[in-house]
């Protein structure tokens, strides 16, 4: 009889454990799940922008360089630079769109052109060398800081 109560005692226990379980993890999924979900989304977020920042480095370094090859058509120029910014971020470990690695080098181009005054689509001009050589005299800006202290004799 001991026995046979035991064993009712026992089954209750095993039969709370399981509902307890079959309770307990389903609303620890819905409670973690949303969790997870935020930090992978933010990890790739991060993992996105570290890119886009390499690639406009990479675009900033190289379309200087190429902007200033007369031989180069512009078609060609943003083709290059494209393949750079493209081959520089998937060594880097990155592997972005077209499109987005056109709009990285546009924005590099863009900062070159407007920002340091670069690339305005003409050749460079050169004057033509004269004749008339004059030397260089420097500009005295502010007389009166290089002028040597008078003393009260010559003033």
């Amino acid at each position: 009889m001991y026995t046979q109560i035991l064993n009712v005692l026992n089954s209750f226990k095993a039969t709370g454990l399981v509902a307890f379980l079959i309770a307990v993890i389903p609303a620890t999924y819905k409670l973690v799940k949303p969790l997870i979900e935020a930090k992978i989304k933010t990890e790739k977020n991060t993992h996105i922008k570290q890119g886009m920042e390499l690639g406009l480095k990479f675009a900033n370094a190289f379309v200087p360089l190429v902007a200033s090859m007369p031989a180069l058509s512009n078609s060609d120029r943003k083709k290059v630079v494209n393949q750079f910014v493209d081959s520089g971020l998937k060594e880097s470990g990155f592997n972005f769109k077209a499109e987005t690695i056109e709009g990285l080098a546009e924005q590099a181009y863009q900062y070159y052109k407007h920002t340091l005054k670069g690339d305005n689509h003409k050749a460079p001009v050169t004057p033509a060398p004269t004749n008339d050589v004059t030397p260089d005299v420097p500009v005295d800006d502010d007389p009166e800081v290089f002028n040597e202290p008078q003393s009260s004799e010559q003033k």
